[in-house]
């Protein structure tokens, strides 16, 4: 069975016109990082909506919206940005390193499982062992915080808090 010649032309058409928008779409987020970089939050938002019209479930733009907006200290509606990726993409690690940081600055107990979460995927993050260490600590318990103190390394020495709850630990 011979393949027709303009079915084969068509295939190429269509392959090279993927290849075209799949270019294009990563210059766009190209551009709106590159508006992010230098601080023009309204730009990148701007740049984003179109793209978020034509990929709605695309996780990396729903978090580069998580952090224009955060960036414009919209932090209520950078996060459920962000909230909007993971539930696109669970273990999308941006998003919930954003999620984690906002949640974090609020006190909010959700910083905690989004930490854990991310530490399932990255075990060795200093920053996410800091932050946790951190929560613990606010607590009052110790006990945890000290491992996550441990295993934040420089970032925990770098923090006059931390010091204070190694050495105090030290006396337990």
């Amino acid at each position: 069975m011979r393949f027709p010649t303009w079915l084969g032309v068509l295939a190429a058409m269509f392959a090279a016109c993927s290849f075209l928008a799949a270019q294009a779409a990563t210059e766009q987020v190209g551009a709106i990082t590159s508006a992010l970089r230098v601080g023009q939050f309204d730009k990148a938002l701007q740049l984003l909506q179109p793209e978020l019209d034509e990929s709605p479930k695309n996780p990396q733009l729903w978090t580069l919206r998580g952090i224009a907006l955060s960036g414009k200290g919209d932090k209520r509606e950078a996060l459920g940005a962000f909230r909007h990726a993971l539930e696109n993409s669970p273990d999308y690690l941006p998003a919930l390193e954003g999620a984690a940081q906002i949640e974090y600055e609020n006190g909010a107990k959700d910083a905690v499982a989004l930490l854990q979460h991310v530490l399932q995927l990255r075990p060795n993050d200093p920053t996410s062992h800091a932050m946790l260490a951190a929560l613990a600590y606010r607590r009052g318990d110790c006990a945890t915080a000290v491992p996550h103190f441990e295993q934040s390394g420089s970032l925990a020495e770098s923090q006059v808090g931390a010091l204070q709850v190694l050495h105090e630990s030290s006396r337990w």
